[in-house]
């Protein structure tokens, strides 16, 4: 890129300056298309077409539209580039909803097929399984594309107590605090040669680990209330009065999303 320092400066220099500004350029529309697909609908409309999408779910008597709904999931976190994040948080939905399946197959029905597996049971609890998967993957994939501010703003336009919310945002910071505090616990337990011995002394330096993250939980949590006291928080105090109102493209989008859930229940109640 700096050969012109050899040749003719002036040439060289507008190639430079035109290289990097066209990288600068690319990364900016890059970023700013990843933001558009995601802001595309408004999060309260999200919001409000994720409770009838859940809802709608439950009520499905066949697994093939859940399925497909978790596919499809799949597929828009993969395009989104989010597909790290919506799989590490899908785990435990998907742990939660296989026991649940292998529960209803051994223990619901009574064709039984092999080994205590009744025919009904895994039906029932293959469609459990699909409706809890589908509803995970949608709350995950829609709350994902959005910040926590914007969906703590979101339930508040939706009037949900103050309280709630406040609970929300502290519980949220504090869990990701205390998981930063929990690692540097214990690497810094692993250098004083913690963790290294046989499975109680495991158990026991755990144990240790838990208890002082513990106390230090709650001294922190004292602290930081009597911080926001001391800079005029209060509880009531937070209010709509920079809230933008939805605009005719939002209320077209939720309905169309709408009776896109309708015309899915339609179709489930026809199979």
């Amino acid at each position: 890129m700096l050969e012109w320092l050899s040749t003719d400066p002036l040439n060289g220099i507008i190639i430079t300056i035109t290289f990097f500004i066209s990288v600068i350029i690319g990364r900016h529309l890059r970023i700013k298309r990843a933001e558009n697909i995601r802001k595309f609908i408004d999060p309260r409309i999200k919001i409000l077409i994720l409770f009838f999408l859940i809802i709608s779910i439950t009520l499905m008597g066949h697994w093939y539209i859940p399925i497909g709904i978790f596919v499809l999931c799949i597929f828009i976190s993969l395009k989104l580039a989010i597909f790290r994040n919506f799989g590490k948080k899908l785990v435990f939905p998907v742990l939660l909803a296989f026991f649940i399946l292998v529960i209803q197959t051994l223990t619901y029905g009574t064709n039984i097929i092999n080994y205590g597996i009744s025919r009904e049971g895994f039906e029932s609890g293959f469609l459990i399984f699909a409706r809890v998967v589908a509803a995970a993957s949608l709350s995950i994939l829609f709350l994902s594309t959005d910040s926590e501010n914007e969906i703590l703003e979101t339930m508040r336009w939706y009037r949900v107590p103050v309280t709630i919310l406040d609970i929300s945002s502290l519980m949220s910071r504090y869990i990701k605090a205390f998981s930063m505090e929990a690692k540097r616990m214990k690497l810094a337990q692993v250098s004083r040669c913690g963790l290294s011995g046989g499975y109680m002394k495991k158990m026991h330096d755990i144990a240790s680990i838990t208890g002082a993250l513990i106390t230090r939980a709650l001294v922190r949590a004292e602290l930081v209330y009597r911080a926001m006291l001391s800079r005029g928080w209060k509880h009531d105090q937070l209010s709509l009065e920079g809230a933008q109102a939805l605009n005719s493209m939002d209320f077209l989008m939720g309905f169309v999303l709408l009776a896109g859930i309708i015309i899915l229940i339609g179709i489930d109640r026809g199979m």
